[in-house]
């Protein structure tokens, strides 16, 4: 999903003495950063402007965000543009625009604006801040399709929440439509996906090969479904579902596959872990990894645990890690996934609370792969500080079980869109 983001570089006229210093040259300096904005993030549409006061500024159509670029100081129209409501990203460019970025800032943050700052000589630091401005806004413009059984009352209720805190469109699919997908699915289409996922699997350990195939089938099922949608998510209430006989097979390795291709998708119709992930993906470009954790505190690790994770955790273009194919573990039933995850790396994990416009992260290293037949198949466990994630566990908030796990340290990211959402962060690990 491409986002579609204003650029505003806020200027002085050349002759006031001011920050940086009179006779600036404002234009050089515009056209110099907006060469290396553009060039950092070529996959946004960035609608350039500037403006010497809050009357200069004008909205223009169709932009959901905004990037404040602040050159000059004391013009006002910093807080002019955070004022629209939209998302807003102040930008520092440091010595020029310190001292109005930096009140403006806290008095945009007093007023309960969708508002984040971001002031660095590492214009890497720019980009990071920036590509979490564009995942809001792509987040806004996506749609996600929801497969359960729910009055059509509720679920209005529901997606009028997600649409005004996030933006996000519910696609309401009922089970029958997805049932009837699968049934169109041929099991000659489906068999090469399942002979290559039986390939590339270090063992397949209890599902039938007619299983896997199965599997293939709610696959390519699921995949038609977001076509038909024009969608970029998917949530099942697989468990409800299947063990009331209305899904013929897990979604758990089709879910796979749908997020290594960079796709979103979910499992328990939980749309909070869904938009989590969703927002991950466009903020990291890599998959999020829904997960029941578990503490350890003998081993001080977090075990993220659940029947499946993506094999390509550095994203689409990026290398598998290995996996074994096993059944469902609750019920020994299906297939399934226990993925190994790169020990040593850092990882990220993430929950938005969209009813209480509130985000809860944390942040570790991978320390192994647990294998343990009690509870979901894939076990990554990671040193953290769980101690702390203990006793701040749904504290501030009813995170509820789930969170979303990434490789990588994207705090800083991931902190910068929840705060341009407009959701207080909940640091569970300090």
């Amino acid at each position: 999903m491409r986002a579609r983001l204003g650029l505003v570089f806020s200027v002085m006229p050349r002759e006031v003495a001011t920050w940086p210093y009179k006779g600036f040259d404002y234009d050089a300096r515009v056209a110099y950063l907006s060469r290396a904005v553009r060039e950092s993030l070529p996959d946004v549409d960035w609608v350039e402007l500037v403006a010497r006061s809050p009357a200069e500024f004008k909205e223009p159509p169709g932009v959901g965000a905004y990037a404040v670029v602040i050159v000059g100081i004391w013009n006002g129209v910093p807080m002019r543009v955070a004022e629209t409501g939209k998302p807003t990203l102040l930008v520092d460019d440091l010595y020029g625009g310190s001292g109005e970025f930096l009140l403006t800032l806290a008095a945009a943050a007093q007023k309960g604006l969708k508002v984040a700052g971001v002031a660095s000589s590492n214009f890497s630091d720019v980009v990071r801040a920036l590509r979490a401005l564009a995942a809001v806004d792509a987040l806004a413009r996506s749609k996600l399709i929801v497969v359960r059984e729910v009055s059509g009352e509720a679920f209005e209720k529901l997606s009028k929440l997600v649409s005004e805190r996030v933006g996000t469109k519910l696609v309401h699919v009922k089970p029958e439509e997805l049932v009837a997908e699968y049934e169109r699915v041929s099991e000659s289409e489906a068999e090469p996906v399942a002979q290559r996922w039986i390939s590339r699997a270090l063992a397949v350990v209890e599902p039938s090969r007619s299983e896997i195939l199965k599997s293939a089938r709610m696959y390519l099922a699921m995949r038609r479904l977001l076509e038909k949608h024009g969608a970029q998510g998917i949530t099942i209430d697989c468990l409800g579902l299947f063990y009331g006989g209305k899904l013929p097979a897990y979604p758990c390795l089709g879910f796979v596959e749908l997020l290594n291709q960079g796709f979103v998708a979910a499992c328990e119709a939980d749309v909070d872990s869904a938009l989590t992930q969703m927002l991950i993906q466009y903020a990291t470009g890599r998959p999020g990894f829904i997960s029941d954790p578990v503490i350890d505190l003998g081993s001080r690790w977090i075990v993220y645990a659940h029947c499946l994770a993506a094999t390509k955790v550095y994203g689409p273009q990026g290398p598998e890690v290995p996996y074994k194919i096993r059944s469902h573990a609750e019920d020994r039933a299906g297939a399934s996934l226990q993925a190994y995850w790169p020990v040593g790396e850092p990882v990220t994990t993430f929950k938005l609370n969209v009813a209480e416009k509130a985000a809860a992260i944390h942040s570790g290293v991978i320390a192994a792969n647990v294998e343990e037949e009690k509870a979901c198949r894939t076990k990554v466990a990671a040193a953290s500080n769980v101690e702390r994630i203990l006793e701040n566990w749904n504290r501030a908030a009813n995170f509820g079980w789930h969170r979303v796990s990434v490789v990588g340290d994207f705090r800083r990211e991931l902190v910068t869109a929840a705060k341009l959402l407009g959701f207080r962060v909940v640091e569970e690990d300090r």
